[in-house]
């Protein structure tokens, strides 16, 4: 009777998991979804309406780490309200060839832009939001309605309508900074943080609507294939969970396994439903199978010190928050990384340790070490992947030696305006130092390390530290230098005012 049951059991999570999959490549109805290639061998998805044309074009880039799938909800809202969507795979991304950079990044877009344009409506998440407005700051996409998901671009001059989108919990740019500007409309959803912020159906809704008013279209009913998309790939995960345990029943032989078969399953109805079709970043085998004995050894280890768990999760959790107050206090590279690292992570683990609980269940916790490494060491990198950048090549100086007249002429703070590389206002000290001029950024709490600085003419210098790069002094007619321009590798050059000391 016993062995019915189970036979029960196994048959229904199998009819559930298959069904789950099948829920989870569920698109709205009268859109057409298709990989293309675009300018500059950019793999996109194309989102179409199934209607005659023609039809208002929208172009979407996505966020750092990230893929053109992450804004598959934006793209399949689009669509169902009548526009032919775009969403690209930025440079270094996905399956983008190009190695990336800020600036060929914004470069891409605008050779896509040119290719479907004119564009009516971009939308940007995150990142996305900074190459786009830079492409628009430079005058290479001109949208009539510009969309900023967690982000907050400098569009110029002549910027198109701008609206904000962002969660409640935003963790980069908290909803009370993206107040300030009274350049834009903002809409905050009370309940998602920057990671949900690309799938939050509030957000969506409000950038649908506020697309089709600015193409003078009426809006559609919200899209509803998402939740069926949701559903499934839930359904799938939990008869997944359940199938595995049942065949370790069955088949006692199949109980040493248990953490093995239950961790396989799961991270395969994982990559079979959200990784399928959400996501579909390409899996990173060389770092998976680093991961996986990695996090094998650390839960081992966490065992024979009798650490339970939960505390794991504690632990990202706190490292999370203070990722998030390191990017908010000094936002760098390092810190982003750090941030959209332990964001994926946290919630992944999570699971992880749910999973590892369930397959522990009436077993050795070493079961469930196996099945939490196996779902940790395969999920994450299927949400995250840092950006492919080419190797830097610096361009050969040779230093000079100045009078100390014109090193003086140097001398002074500069003001840089926003950007869409440092989105807030900020400054660069130069003073001298014998016969060496430094350079210095000071913050609101502290100051970078001050670097020193090598002339290789009157006006030109370079700086070869940590970020090597060009300074180029402008001078007007009597010889006084008013302005300074500042060139990193890959990111938009910038130009600074000299203030005028009392």
């Amino acid at each position: 009777m016993r062995t019915r049951r189970n036979w029960i059991i196994a048959g229904i999570a199998a009819i559930c998991f298959i069904t789950g999959v099948a829920l989870s490549y569920r698109i709205e109805p009268g859109v057409r979804v298709e990989k293309v290639t675009l300018a500059e061998e950019t793999p996109t998805l194309k989102f179409s309406p199934v209607g005659p044309g023609p039809h208002p074009v929208a172009l979407l880039a996505h966020g750092y780490a990230s893929s053109k799938e992450a804004f598959f909800r934006y793209g399949e809202a689009l669509a169902a309200a009548g526009f032919v969507c775009y969403s690209v795979d930025q440079p270094g991304h996905g399956a983008s060839p190009r190695p990336f950079t800020l600036m060929e990044a914004t470069h891409v877009l605008e050779a896509v832009a040119r290719e479907v344009g004119p564009v009516d409506v971009f939308a940007g998440w995150s990142m996305g939001g900074f190459t786009g407005g830079e492409a628009v700051r430079e005058g290479g996409m001109k949208p009539g309605l510009f969309i900023a998901v967690g982000s907050m671009p400098v569009l110029g001059d002549h910027a198109p309508t701008l609206l904000f989108l962002a969660g409640r919990f935003e963790e980069g740019l908290t909803p009370d900074v993206l107040k300030t500007r009274t350049d834009a409309r903002l809409v905050i959803s009370p309940w998602s943080d920057h990671l949900l912020e690309g799938f939050d159906p509030v957000l969506v809704n409000a950038a649908v609507k506020a697309a089709c008013a600015a193409v003078h279209q009426t809006p559609p009913a919200p899209p509803t294939a998402w939740l069926w998309r949701l559903f499934g790939a839930a359904l799938a995960m939990l008869a997944a969970g359940a199938l595995a345990s049942g065949l370790t029943d069955l088949f006692p032989q199949l109980a040493r396994c248990r953490g093995l078969l239950i961790g396989v399953i799961i991270a395969a109805a994982f990559m079979l439903t959200i990784g399928g079709r959400w996501l579909e970043a390409t899996p990173h085998l060389r770092l998976q199978v680093i991961a996986l004995p990695v996090i094998l050894l650390l839960a081992i280890i966490a065992g024979k010190l009798r650490i339970p768990r939960w505390s794991l999760v504690a632990l990202c959790v706190v490292v999370t928050a203070i990722a998030v107050c390191w990017f908010m206090a000094s936002p760098s590279r390092p810190s982003l990384i750090l941030m959209a690292s332990t964001v994926v992570l946290t919630p992944a683990l999570i699971a992880g340790v749910v999973i590892g609980w369930f397959a522990a269940r009436r077993r050795s916790r070493l079961q469930g070490d196996i099945a939490m490494a196996i779902f940790l060491g395969c999920v994450p990198f299927q949400c995250l992947e840092l950006p492919r950048a080419a190797p830097e090549t610096l361009t050969p100086h040779v230093a000079i030696k100045l009078d100390a007249k014109l090193l003086d002429a140097c001398v002074g703070e500069y003001e840089f305006p926003p950007d869409n590389a440092y989105w807030l206002k900020w400054k660069r000290t130069i003073r001298r130092e014998g016969d060496q001029l430094v350079e210095q950024i000071p913050t609101k709490n502290e100051s970078y390390p001050a670097v020193e600085i090598y002339p290789e003419s009157e006006t030109n210098f370079f700086v070869t530290a940590k970020d090597p790069h060009e300074l180029t002094f402008v001078k007007n007619d009597k010889g006084e230098v008013t302005a300074v321009i500042v060139r990193f590798a890959g990111i938009p050059v910038r130009e600074g005012k000299k203030l005028k000391t009392e």
